[in-house]
């Protein structure tokens, strides 16, 4: 998801990620595709139109997990460099 450009809390650019994951999947080269999708922040409906919303139970321990802790860490680590 290329979401740089949404907010402030990505600092990190599609071509940057992209980057980063090629490079942690080396092993796995050809065996996976890399595609971009869209920022989804609501989703609206009016009438019903076969879509079902579900809410997945997740543990703690993944509730706590924090995408915008974990890029900030990252750039941390990655200006260091």
């Amino acid at each position: 998801m290329d979401s740089q450009n949404v907010g402030n809390k990505n600092p990190f650019n599609i071509n940057i990620v992209k980057k980063k994951i090629k490079s942690a999947l080396k092993k796995y080269e050809n065996r996976y595709v890399i595609i971009k999708i869209p920022v989804v922040s609501e989703v609206l409906y009016g009438r019903k139109v076969g879509y079902k919303f579900r809410k997945v139970k997740l543990s703690k321990k993944i509730q706590k997990i924090s995408a915008s802790n974990i890029r900030k860490k990252l750039l941390d680590k990655w200006k260091k460099k």
